[in-house]
């Protein structure tokens, strides 16, 4: 299980749309494009999955030991679900991710039909700056409508007072739930926002 925590801070700003699979954005100089990661993607996925552990590692619930250990027939299982995995790519290099997760964090956590989580965002230390998170979230906030799911659900770390000013900046809200972290003594918080409302930013 992992739970999105910021380790970035690019400027949101306005971006063309985008179709539920992919699409193209102009960021900065560049033209951003929003990939679903697919089986044959398994190698990218780990890369930036790896990274992002080493990087961050208390910003997810994985055990870096575990993701590093993994098969490709593993990453493969990953990719085909239930999360479904965005990438935002310059030509063939990887800029960053994110997951939509339509379903809750455990067979025992059930969510609303109309519910989803956003997880796992990440974006590479040298692709900060140039806006990709926001194009991260205005597609995958598509992908939620087009699922029928726009109650988008997050949670970051209690401490985490880059992430929460930016959520807050874009209007998420906090609900009011709050999960311990009892390896760190602190929670996580969760926040709240309609997908409709993200295609704006």
């Amino acid at each position: 299980m992992s739970r999105l925590r910021i380790a970035e801070s690019d400027p949101v700003g306005p971006h063309q749309e985008a179709s539920p699979a992919a699409g193209a954005h102009p960021v900065g100089t560049h033209h951003v494009e929003v990939h679903r990661v697919v089986a044959e993607d398994w190698r990218a996925h780990r890369a930036l999955r790896l990274e992002m552990l080493a990087a961050d590692p208390d910003a997810f619930w994985a055990d870096p030991e575990e993701v590093r250990a993994r098969t490709a027939a593993q990453w493969r299982e990953e990719i085909a679900g239930p999360r479904i995995h965005l990438q935002a790519r310059d030509g063939d290099e990887v800029l960053g991710g994110i997951a939509l997760l339509p379903e809750g964090y455990t067979p025992e956590h059930e969510i609303p039909e109309d519910r989803a989580h956003i997880v796992s965002l990440w974006v590479r230390p040298e692709a900060r700056g140039r806006g990709v998170s926001a194009v991260l979230l205005r597609h995958l906030s598509t992908l939620a409508l087009a699922m029928g799911r726009p109650d988008l659900r997050l949670d970051v770390d209690e401490t985490n007072a880059p992430a929460r000013a930016l959520y807050e900046r874009l209007g998420f809200r906090t609900t009011g739930a709050r999960e311990p972290r009892e390896s760190r003594g602190t929670a996580w918080v969760e926040y709240a926002f309609r997908a409709e409302r993200l295609q704006e930013i």
